[in-house]
């Protein structure tokens, strides 16, 4: 396959390429290691991507802390 040809499907079909590609992760991650482990992993992956946004965005933790535990008035 030409790869501009590959780029225009990758463009054009972008979105089905991703889920495709999430869902079989997430397939074989059940296959693997079992409902809740796959469950236990992707959370402990979600965090680590919400933490790692929220120091790109150069908040600090006590911004996070202040956020998740706001003072009470």
């Amino acid at each position: 396959m030409n790869s501009k040809v590959l780029r225009q499907f990758l463009s054009d079909h972008w979105g089905k390429v991703v889920g495709g590609l999430i869902g079989l992760i997430i397939g074989l991650s059940i296959i693997l290691f079992g409902f809740w482990r796959s469950v236990l992993l992707f959370t402990c992956i979600a965090l680590g991507i919400y933490l790692g946004r929220m120091f790109d965005r150069h908040e600090g933790l006590q911004n996070f802390l202040q956020r998740v535990w706001p003072d009470s008035d």
